[in-house]
C-alpha cells in the first residue's frame, strides 16, 4: 500500500504493499511485464531482438530510488522459460543511466544525477524464487531527495547500440501536509474529533473522508486518488488469553482530483459489510475479537499512472482476451516499453466510536464476527 520502499508497479496505487518498499511488481520478470504494460505490439515468434523493459516509481518519502531495466527475452529458436533462467538474456552488460531535473517553465536542465547499478539482493530486496533466474538482481539507484519543483527525466543510453530511451514524470508532494492535506493525522483533527462513526444503519448515511492537493502555480501532478480503510483487530483466546493481530484493507476505489479537492464517502452499510468480510467468523468457539484503531490511506498517482490503470483494465491480456500483447508504455524510444512515474500518499489513524462498536456487536451483518470490545479504552 505505501512503501522505505522500493518503487513498484502495482495495479492499484497502494501497492498495494503497504508502508514498506514493495518489490513484487518491480521485480516482475520481463516476459511477464510484456503481457501487462506496453502499447507496442510485437510478434511473439519473431527473431530474437532486444526490447528494453523499464520500470520506475518515484516516491518523495523514499530515501533511495530504484529503476529496474531489463531485456525482454523473445527468440523463435529458444524457449522463453529457458531464456528466463539466463541472466545474459535479461540484463545489458553496460548502460548509462541518469536522472535530469527539468525546470518546468523553460525545459532547462537544473541538475543531472548519474545512477549506479546495484544488486537488489545486497540492498535487502531479494527476488522471490521461481522459474526465472534469481541472481544477479540488478537495478539502478540514486539517493538524492526528490524536489517537487522539478520534473524528473530518466535517460537510458545503450553504448553498444547508441539507442537512447527516456521518460519524464512530475513528483507528487506527500510530505508537506499543507500541500497534500488530509485531516487524518490523529483524533484531534477536525475529521477525527468525534472518531469514526458508522453506527447508523440508515441506507443514506456515510462516513466522510476528504482532503485537497494545493499545487499552487504548478501544474497539477495528480491523475487519480485511491482510498483504503484498514480495519485492525486482535483475535483473543478466551482459554489462554493469547492475542493475535490481523488487519483487512477495504478499497474505496479511485477518483479524480476535483477543483475543491477529493471526497470519499463510503456508506455505513458498506462498512458493516467490509467488517463482516474482513474479520469473518472465528475459526473456533474459543476466539473473540478486539477492534483496534483504523488506518486510513489516501494514495495519489500521476496522469501516466492513471493511463496505465485504465489501459490495464480494458486490455484483453487475460485468459479470455483476444490478443497476448501489452497495453501501455510511457517510455520514448525505438525498442522499449515500460512505466516511469510517481506516486504519493497520506495516512493516519482514527478511533472507532463506542456507539459504532456496540452497533457492530448487535447488527445481524457483523454479529458472527464476535466483536466483544476494543484494545483501546
Amino acid at each position: 500500500m505505501v512503501l522505505n520502499r522500493i518503487s513498484y508497479i502495482c495495479p492499484p496505487l497502494y501497492l498495494k504493499s503497504y508502508m514498506k518498499k514493495i518489490l513484487t511488481s518491480l521485480l516482475i520478470p520481463a516476459a511477464l511485464f510484456l503481457l501487462t504494460a506496453c502499447s507496442e505490439k510485437f510478434n511473439v515468434a519473431a527473431p530474437y531482438k532486444n526490447i528494453t523493459v523499464i520500470y520506475g516509481l518515484l516516491d518523495k518519502r523514499d530515501t533511495a530510488h530504484y529503476i529496474r531495466i531489463q531485456k525482454a527475452f523473445l527468440d523463435q529458436n529458444k524457449s522463453a522459460l529457458t531464456m528466463a533462467k539466463d541472466p545474459d538474456s535479461n540484463f545489458y552488460n553496460s548502460l548509462n543511466v541518469s536522472m535530469r531535473l527539468i525546470n518546468t517553465y523553460d525545459e532547462s536542465i537544473y541538475q543531472t544525477i548519474p545512477l549506479k547499478r546495484v544488486d537488489l539482493d545486497l540492498e535487502g530486496y531479494p527476488k522471490q524464487a521461481g522459474t526465472f533466474f534469481n541472481a544477479p538482481n540488478y537495478a539502478y539507484k540514486f539517493t538524492n531527495p526528490l524536489n517537487t519543483n522539478y520534473n524528473y527525466r530518466l535517460i537510458v543510453t545503450n553504448p553498444a547500440t547508441g539507442e537512447t530511451d527516456s521518460s519524464e514524470t512530475p513528483v507528487i508532494e506527500d510530505v508537506d501536509n499543507t500541500v497534500f492535506h488530509v485531516p487524518i493525522a490523529g483524533d484531534d483533527t477536525n475529521l477525527n474529533l468525534q472518531g469514526m462513526d458508522f453506527s447508523s444503519t440508515n441506507q443514506y448515511r456515510y462516513f466522510d473522508i476528504y482532503g485537497n492537493y494545493n499545487y499552487g502555480s504548478n501544474n497539477n501532478p495528480i491523475g487519480l486518488l485511491q482510498c483504503f480503510i484498514r480495519f485492525n483487530w486482535k483475535d483473543s483466546s478466551i482459554t489462554t488469553g493469547a492475542l493475535t493481530s490481523h488487519y483487512y484493507d477495504y478499497d474505496l476505489g479511485t477518483q479524480a482530483l476535483g477543483s475543491t479537492g477529493f471526497d470519499f464517502q463510503p456508506k455505513d452499510l458498506d462498512l458493516y459489510s467490509a467488517v463482516a468480510v474482513g474479520l469473518g467468523t472465528p475459526a473456533d468457539n474459543f476466539t473473540v475479537r478486539l477492534l483496534d484503531r483504523c488506518d486510513i490511506f489516501i494514495y495519489a498517482g500521476t496522469n501516466d499512472f492513471n493511463s496505465y490503470l485504465q489501459a490495464a483494465s480494458i486490455a484483453g491480456t487475460g485468459l479470455t482476451g483476444n490478443e497476448v500483447e501489452p497495453t501501455y508504455t510511457n517510455i520514448k524510444g525505438a525498442n522499449v516499453i515500460g512505466l516511469f512515474t510517481s506516486r504519493g500518499y497520506r495516512n493516519g489513524k482514527i478511533t472507532i466510536t463506542p456507539g459504532t462498536i456496540s452497533a457492530l456487536q448487535s447488527n445481524s451483518i457483523t454479529s458472527n464476527t464476535r466483536i466483544v470490545g476494543t484494545v483501546y479504552h
